[in-house]
């Protein structure tokens, strides 16, 4: 038996084989790459359930193929025709012990659906009267599967060497490792039981819009898997779904949310979770189905998977490419120049790009041209991971054609970064804020902006601010804490001016306004502002804001309209800096920088000049500049006390 299979898989793939390597000799193989692929494509389809799933796991590997055949592969169908009802009953009766007629009240003659390695029945239990789907598993399945295997492996070693000819240094035993891993998990049904079980456990009894079916462990064994069966109906059923009054955004937001939860939050997450495998049922909840293919991401690399994504979205291919060998993608001894140039080159601005630039499949695409011409390796864990976003984008698009999971996932990991308390997370944020000492402003705006645009429930803005506080008394943050003092007074500066012309527009209306509160203190300036647009001016028009004032505007705007912050949170924050002594000398100094300021803008340049012995010649002194200067004097403890003005 294993002779004969023997030939009929490897004389194929052996033949295929030396066609491509014909192609790399004479210089055609980028010519000839789509053909090749629709002949691997053909190859494959027609070689049983354990090569189909090792072509369906290869189209998730862009760093083994080129990008002609990941796009063949992924359409491989995962269907073979039903095999006969009566070897299916035998199954079920021969697994739990008992007949048909002991087990249901009644069953389905015809399976409602058939799959490469099994199929699935409805019936009524005869003990509860419930309905069940029972997934019954192909006979001779198994050790079909195992004997592919067994060939595949014996001869990985061949294929190495091979590769290794057209120039693709790739250990071909691993990847029949893994893929032996990944298929043996699918056709334990014990396995994908535990799996139904678990995730019921952590997301569906956790969240109202979000549920898995009840699993029948008394009649569930290694070939036959009972649940719950599900009245649904698909979420690109869009007429279905508007019948039935559904928000079919609301629903993708929730497969989006709980797909982040999976991956970021608890690392146990659903890797296939295309359309057949999500239902709507009448209660509006969505239903995962179908557990075999699950996958765990243990928490450093969660952690890196969050790093990955901020250097990508703020195009810092260095970081990315040191990221890239920390994780064992790349050799420790690998050039990385050329992959970051590579990288630069093939990426574009992830937030900042075209709907059709950015879909999860066109950026996996050109970073699997530079994974495929680099020698990157691919851990499980990542491979499943590409799997179930771009998936998940897919289905997401056909409910929303302008849906992206970058742009999607982005506020999810400014917040996870924002708040996680883990050593790990800490370090990614020191790294992505200050690469090299200098805090980098505009990514931490980026930062909160994106994390803001959540749900309360999504983010915490008063952890937030605790972990900042945390980050900036660190005693390794001194310098940094000097630069945001810094950058905090500048900041209260240009809102108190802005303020102050804000309400000059005004003047009209009330005579000698803007001159009253020309100097208020920034925060009590922006509760100010509400009160007085809303109760004392009423002009038809507000006058226009200034950029950093209709910031402040709209974030206190979300912050107010999310609750984020929450009150017993804040408390203990304001406790902390009145109780810690590195916090209340960061607070005394930025609160006497303000005041000078204030005090210097209120009598104009004439204490600058004062202070720095007059205007130079030749030009004017600016107040910005001798602000600046006093604040460095100040670092290097220097008298800075403001003389009277002369």
């Amino acid at each position: 038996q294993v002779s004969k299979r023997q030939v009929e898989l490897v004389t194929p793939l052996a033949n295929f084989m030396a066609r491509v390597i014909l192609d790399i000799q004479s210089g055609r193989e980028k010519e000839n790459r789509r053909k090749r692929a629709q002949e691997l494509l053909a190859l494959i389809s027609n070689l049983g359930p354990a090569i189909i799933k090792a072509g369906q796991a290869l189209s998730s590997r862009p760093d083994l193929l080129p990008a002609e055949y990941l796009e063949e592969l992924q359409k491989l169908q995962d269907r073979l025709p039903p095999f006969p009802t009566p070897q299916a009953f035998a199954t079920i009766e021969e697994e739990l012990g008992m007949t048909i007629d002991e087990i249901f009240s009644e069953i389905d003659s015809e399976p409602v659906a058939a799959a490469s390695i099994g199929q699935v029945y409805k019936g009524r239990l005869r003990s509860n009267g419930q309905q069940v789907a029972v997934k019954v598993q192909r006979p001779g399945c198994e050790e079909q599967i195992g004997i592919d295997l067994f060939i595949l492996r014996s001869y990985s070693q061949v294929f190495t060497g091979l590769l290794k000819a057209v120039r693709r240094d790739l250990d071909f035993v691993s990847v029949i490792d893994d893929f032996g891993r990944l298929i043996y998990g699918e056709i334990d049904y014990l396995l994908e039981a535990n799996n139904a079980k678990k995730f019921n456990e952590i997301y569906a009894l956790s969240s109202q819009n979000v549920t898995a079916p009840i699993v029948y462990e008394a009649f569930t064994t290694k070939k036959v898997l009972m649940m719950e069966w599900v009245e649904g109906f698909r979420l690109t059923d869009s007429a279905a779904l508007e019948r039935l009054g559904f928000d079919k955004t609301q629903l993708v937001n929730t497969l989006v949310e709980c797909s982040f939860r999976q991956i970021l939050d608890n690392g146990f997450f659903h890797a296939d979770p295309h359309a057949g495998n999500l239902f709507v049922n009448k209660r509006g909840q969505l239903v995962y189905l179908d557990f075999g293919m699950m996958s765990y991401v243990k928490p450093n690399q969660r952690y890196s998977l969050i790093e990955a994504v901020a250097h990508l979205v703020n195009r810092d291919f260095d970081a990315l490419a040191t990221l890239y060998k920390r994780m064992g993608f790349i050799p420790v001894d690998q050039d990385t120049k050329p992959i970051v140039e590579a990288l630069q080159d093939a990426l574009p601005e992830v937030l900042g790009a075209s709907v059709s630039e950015l879909n999860f499949k066109n950026v996996i695409n050109k970073l699997g041209d530079v994974m495929y011409k680099y020698p990157f390796s691919l851990p499980p864990f990542y491979i499943a991971i590409i799997r179930c976003l771009g998936v998940l984008e897919g289905l997401a698009i056909q409910v929303d054609s302008n849906f992206t999971i970058i742009r999607r996932a982005y506020p999810y990991i400014a917040s996870l970064l924002l708040t996680d308390a883990s050593p790990e997370l800490k370090a990614s944020l020191r790294q992505l804020s200050m690469p090299e000492g200098q805090l980098l402003w505009g990514r931490v705006e980026s930062l909160l902006e994106n994390a803001l645009s959540l749900e309360k429930s999504q983010f915490d803005a008063s952890m937030a601010a605790s972990q900042l506080l945390d980050f900036l008394l660190d005693e390794d943050s001194k310098e940094v804490a000097d630069q945001v003092v810094e950058k905090s007074v500048e900041l209260a500066d240009q809102l108190g001016v802005e303020f102050s012309d804000y309400i000059k527009e005004y003047t009209g209306a009330i005579s000698g306004f803007g001159r009253v509160f020309q100097n208020v203190p920034s925060p009590l300036s922006l509760s100010l502002l509400g009160l007085v647009q809303a109760r004392v001016l009423k002009a038809d028009t507000d006058p226009e804001m200034g950029p950093l004032l209709l910031k402040a505007q709209q974030i206190a705007r979300v912050l107010g309209a999310n609750s984020s912050i929450d009150p017993k949170k804040l408390a203990k924050l304001i406790s902390k800096v009145l109780r810690d002594p590195r916090a209340q000398a960061l607070t005394q100094d930025l609160a006497i920088r303000i005041s000078e300021r204030a005090i210097a803008r209120n009598f104009g340049v004439l204490l600058a000049q004062d202070r720095f012995g007059g205007r130079p010649s030749g030009g004017s002194v600016s107040p910005s500049t001798s602000f600046r200067q006093m604040d460095r004097e100040r670092a290097e403890g220097k008298d800075t006390n403001p003389k009277p003005p002369s």
